[in-house]
């Protein structure tokens, strides 16, 4: 059986007990809103800081970013079973002070990639909100697998 999460009690003891059809009564609470997203890079594909969504489908991460100004269509579906690790890092380089994520991910192949990208809004507070809940599903998620 495929497993997540149950937590089971004896006597003063609390154990954690992987189960997983679960995942979606643990993280449903947490499921982020679909939003823009900038793509920062991290992939075989022609162009840097271009506007896309970024939302989920069950159990996979999906970024659409549309085809413009040199760049390809990028159209992405990833399984939380593909994905590696998730970290944070900061970027100056276009005059604000940006938060991308960096999600690896291996693809069909098994070759691994790293997709750099950052969910946005135009209200600063919310922006910073709205990371801090993708980021947090994002590593509930992949700690879970």
């Amino acid at each position: 059986m495929n497993c997540l999460f149950e937590l089971s009690a004896l006597p003063g003891h609390f154990f954690l007990v992987l189960i997983g059809e679960r995942i979606n009564a643990i993280l449903g609470d947490m499921i982020p809103k679909p939003c823009n997203a900038y793509y920062y890079g991290g992939l075989p594909f022609k162009g840097t800081r271009r506007k896309g969504r970024l939302w989920l489908e069950g159990e996979t991460v999906c970024f659409n970013v549309p085809e413009g100004k040199g760049g390809e269509m990028i159209d992405l579906e990833i399984p939380f079973s593909r994905m590696e690790k998730i970290f944070l890092t900061r970027d100056n380089y276009y005059g604000t002070d940006t938060t991308l994520f960096n999600l690896t991910f291996r693809d069909e192949d098994g070759k691994s990639f790293t997709l750099r990208f950052a969910p946005v809004t135009l209200i600063p507070r919310r922006r910073i909100a709205l990371q801090k809940e993708w980021f947090g599903y994002l590593t509930v998620a992949l700690r879970a697998i």
